[in-house]
């Protein structure tokens, strides 16, 4: 039976697969057999540890990353990981050409539990599921109840007592506010395009281009990424770096805000231009047992000015933390 190197994700979503021919593929999966995959059978693991990713928006609370379950199948051309669905349409020893789809993560950033709170994006350990507790999202955005006796000083005293704050560090230093309720859902969107990834050595490159299939925005989305894998002992090291580019109407849905949601403050209307996020990621790896592995993770990404210059968002980058052991079934 054959093997293939798993797809680590070398940017968001990104795919790297095929060793340098089916020896070098058999003598690299006996050496590091957590990288590889039979073909044609699932393999399936469980991460749990202590994680979290921060939250970009104003007064986003933290999002926990603690149980990482993931799923793999690859067949001859139909491949399933976790959260990417492809179709192999060109394949040779050291580059591939596929149809694939896989889940935008913007929206986690707005929803109490999304994809975000168990997932983490980039290379070396794909996107991985878990559930997060009730409450413990992304939308407890400083909001005040109706009766609180603590609700900030406002230009307007007959304002809203559930808010976002606008950020004080921006040319449009004012105290508006908007309230969560007024505000639209931003929903998971799904991708779907084609992808081309190569592999030589240690080294994977992808790139996808891809659109958004179920009219969640109608926008695009562009994702680059370059892996780097290294060995000491027991140790396996990646190192990842890329950029993902997104079109206006995708960065507009999640961080814009329309005219009908700020109508009391309508000076907090925002149109969100296409933006390049930029994104490194490092982990390590080390077996402790036959089916056990150890692992951390630190993924960080630089958000464009057409995401940080909106209202809504307090912070220019996400970072995303995990450390825990990966059980492999």
């Amino acid at each position: 039976m054959g093997v293939v190197l798993t797809r680590g994700l070398a940017a968001t979503g990104l795919l790297w697969l095929l060793a340098p021919g089916a020896l070098a593929a058999d003598t690299h999966c006996e050496a590091y057999p957590d990288d590889c995959i039979a073909i044609g059978e699932w393999q399936f693991s469980l991460g749990v540890g202590l994680g979290g990713r921060s939250n970009p928006l104003v007064g986003g609370d933290t999002i926990p990353v603690v149980v990482l379950p993931q799923a793999s199948y690859y067949g001859e051309r139909f491949f399933l990981d976790t959260t990417t669905l492809g179709f192999s349409l060109l394949e040779t020893e050291r580059q591939s050409v596929a149809l694939v789809s896989t889940l935008g993560l913007d929206h986690m950033y707005f929803n109490d539990v999304s994809l975000g709170n168990f997932v983490i994006e980039g290379a070396g350990g794909s996107y991985a599921l878990s559930a997060a507790p009730q409450g413990q999202g992304a939308n407890n955005l400083s909001v005040a109840p109706e009766d609180s006796t603590n609700t900030p000083n406002t230009t307007d005293k007959d304002g809203p007592s559930e808010f976002f704050h606008k950020k004080s560090d921006t040319a449009r230093d004012l105290e508006e506010f908007v309230t969560l309720d007024d505000l639209s859902p931003r929903r998971l969107a799904v991708l779907g395009g084609l992808e081309y990834s190569a592999f030589y050595r240690r080294t994977g490159f992808s790139v996808q281009a891809l659109s958004d299939l179920i009219d969640v925005h109608g926008g695009q989305e562009l994702r680059l990424g370059l892996d780097q894998r290294l060995y000491r002992g027991r140790n396996e090291f990646t190192l990842a770096g890329g950029f993902v580019w997104q079109s206006d109407d995708l960065v507009d849905y999640y961080y814009g805000i329309d005219a009908g949601e700020v109508a009391q403050v309508p000076d907090l209307e925002y149109q969100a231009d296409a933006s390049v996020t930029p994104y490194v990621r490092f982990d390590w790896r080390r077996p402790l047992a036959e089916r056990w592995t150890l692992q951390a993770t630190l993924h960080q990404k630089w958000f464009d000015s057409a995401i940080t210059d909106s209202p809504l968002v307090d912070h220019s980058g996400s970072t995303t933390v995990f450390l825990g052991g990966i059980y492999h079934f």
